[in-house]
């Protein structure tokens, strides 16, 4: 075991337990703080913790993987999706959830359509895409463990886990913000120094590029993969950033909807500026030290190995720990909260007190979080594509009813159900029965939601006139 390092990391688990207990005064009988922290998260706080939620264990191991095996230009086009869509959500849909107070989509949706089969399809779907997203997440803490700490990777996963279980199950939304903002603030640092390394290693960025390229000619062309699996990985995360829960549930936290903007605005800023300098210097450096590396998940954690002196090493397991965990956590929440919130509340104890909730909450973030231990046990490769996959599904069946039940009056209830069906079916279906190139699912699925969504709407009586008259008014400042 590396004494160092594992010093370092426990340190920085024991502080991130501490916060959670510091939270929890916040929130003993409060679903208000617990779920949203009072709605008084500032910019600057939201910021960070926005971009901390966004760049998850993927954006640390999984994006410098992908770039490795697929090419820089394939990672920039998936990350380039999330660059124009949290521009996209702060259009279309920050100011009009923010004016609504609710806690999930599934409130949003529940308000505007109305439908019994709703409220229980979504929070189904929210459930299993982001468990899917929290696996491979916790595959990213049990790999870095095992290179950089020397811990054997199951006794990582569970460790890993029963610290961010922790502290979001005592101290919810105030939890995960507060913890996310040093979660952020660690990570974008420590990609940052590393890539100042190799890039002052290798003689600079157009020397490193360089010699990169004379070791793997396609490192930087559009090759390998169809023009449709470009296209479908933007798509992916150009309209994550308006549905995907545990992001727009960062919406709701914001102090005013100004705010909520510019969290947005700024975050995506911030996660701009790390995946560049950190795909480019990493990805690069990889194929000129290690030409034949089978795990590419774990090029980042070797590089640290090999560049970083000891000490900093350890900043840095504690950089991919936070990573892992500034998204899993918030995914946990999101993932407990339709359990409780858009199941337990709605159809089990419509009577429960906050109090109630709180501790019902509690008990579902545990089994939540173990349950994505079991899995996580036997995890996916690739960790970019597997997540990036789950959140295609989620797009493909919440974009349509979400986008067009705020801009769209006709927007009809049935319109609403047979969009999320045939865009989640059909998503589904062409991920498991055909071959199409990875990623390109959603090039159909998507627009089969929407023209779904339209052409019973319009075939449909619309909703309640006084719910639309509630929507006008949200788009109001």
């Amino acid at each position: 075991m590396k004494t160092i390092e594992f010093t370092l990391t426990l340190l920085y688990l024991v502080a991130c337990i501490g916060i959670g207990f510091w939270a929890n005064k916040k929130v003993k009988s409060s679903t208000e703080d617990y779920w949203v922290a009072g709605r008084n998260i500032g910019t600057f706080a939201n910021s960070w913790a926005m971009m901390a939620a966004l760049a998850s264990g993927g954006s640390v191991l999984g994006v410098m993987g992908l770039a490795y095996s697929r090419g820089i230009p394939y990672t920039f086009s998936m990350y380039a999706g999330a660059a124009a869509g949290f521009p996209l959500a702060a259009v279309l849909v920050a100011k009009q959830l923010r004016n609504l107070g609710i806690y999930t989509i599934t409130d949003f949706l529940r308000f505007r359509y109305k439908n019994k089969a709703i409220e229980i399809l979504v929070p189904v779907i929210i459930i299993l895409a982001m468990g899917a997203y929290i696996v491979a997440q916790m595959k990213a803490a049990g790999v870095t463990a095992v290179y950089l700490l020397g811990i054997p990777y199951n006794y990582a996963i569970v460790v890993t886990a029963i610290v961010f279980i922790l502290y979001v199950s005592i101290g919810g939304m105030w939890a995960i913000t507060l913890t996310d903002i040093v979660q952020g603030i660690l990570m974008v640092g420590m990609v940052l120094i590393l890539s100042a390394v190799l890039f002052g290693n290798f003689g600079g960025i157009t020397p490193l590029l360089s010699q990169a390229i004379e070791a793997k000619p396609d490192l930087g062309a559009v090759v390998g993969l169809s023009t449709a699996s470009y296209v479908g990985a933007f798509l992916v995360w150009f309209v994550a950033a308006c549905i995907t829960p545990h992001l727009i549930m960062r919406v709701f936290t914001s102090r005013t909807v100004r705010s909520a903007k510019y969290s947005l605005n700024y975050s995506i800023v911030i996660y701009a500026f790390m995946i560049v300098f950190g795909v480019i210097a990493i990805s690069s450096a990889g194929h000129i030290v290690l030409p034949d590396l089978q795990d590419p998940d774990t090029l980042f954690l070797k590089l640290i190995e090999m560049y970083l002196p000891r000490v900093i090493g350890g900043f840095a397991v504690a950089a991919v720990m936070a990573a892992v965990m500034s998204t899993t956590d918030a995914l946990l929440l999101a993932v407990s909260s339709a359990v409780v919130n858009d199941i337990y509340c709605k159809f089990i104890n419509k009577e429960a007190s906050e109090r109630q909730v709180v501790k019902v909450s509690l008990i579902a973030t545990w089994v939540v979080g173990i349950l994505a231990v079991f899995f996580a046990l036997n995890p996916p490769k690739l960790l970019t594509m597997f997540y990036t996959a789950a959140v295609g599904w989620l797009g493909s069946a919440l974009f349509a009813p979400v986008i067009l039940g705020i801009w769209w009056k006709k927007a009809t209830t049935k319109g609403a159900l047979w969009s999320i069906i045939i865009g989640s079916a059909s998503y589904l279906y062409l991920l498991w029965f055909t071959k199409m190139p990875a990623l390109t699912h959603i090039l159909v699925s998507l627009p089969l939601a929407f023209v779904v969504h339209i052409a019973v709407s319009l075939a449909t009586q619309p909703v309640d006139q006084a719910v639309l008259s509630r929507v006008a008014e949200l788009h109001i400042e």
